[in-house]
This record gives structure tokens, sequence and C-alpha cells, in this order.
């Protein structure tokens, strides 16, 4: 549509227009840009903390089964 900007910026731009929000479209694609940036930080941080999750999880699992894994950081028996 605009600069070659990729489309969820384009969508959102087209809401901002049809709301009346903004009337000027280079106001319009900025306001997106930012809105657009802070939802996929958001998505990103939220997948970050998902992975951290199901690595907790899977330390977790393989702690409470009594096989013996070598790569787990905190094992029940003694290294030493």
């Amino acid at each position: 549509m605009y600069k070659n900007n990729d489309e969820a910026i384009d969508w959102e731009v087209k809401r901002l227009l049809d709301d009346g929000i903004y009337t000027d479209t280079e106001q319009a694609y900025l306001a997106a840009k930012k809105i657009v940036s802070q939802i996929r930080e958001q998505a990103k941080q939220s997948q970050i903390m998902q992975q951290f999750k199901f690595r907790v999880k899977s330390i977790k699992k393989k702690l409470s089964s009594d096989y013996d894994y070598t790569d787990i950081p905190y094992s029940k028996r003694n290294k030493y």
C-alpha cells in the first residue's frame, strides 16, 4: 500500500484511517508502525517466557524421574 511496509502495518493504518483517528496517512503510518512494533515486542517477550517455563518444566520432569540424565544442571546425585 505505502512504502512497501508489511501487511500488519497496512491493516493498522487502514483501521486508524477508517475510524477517523488520523486523517493524514504519514501520521497514520507512524502511529501504526509504533503500535505494531509494541505488539510484536509483547509477543516476543511472551514467547521467551513460555520457552523458559517449558525448560523449567522439562528439568523438573527429568529430576522427578529416576533415570540418570547427564545434561540437566541440578541432578540429585553428587558428582564428587
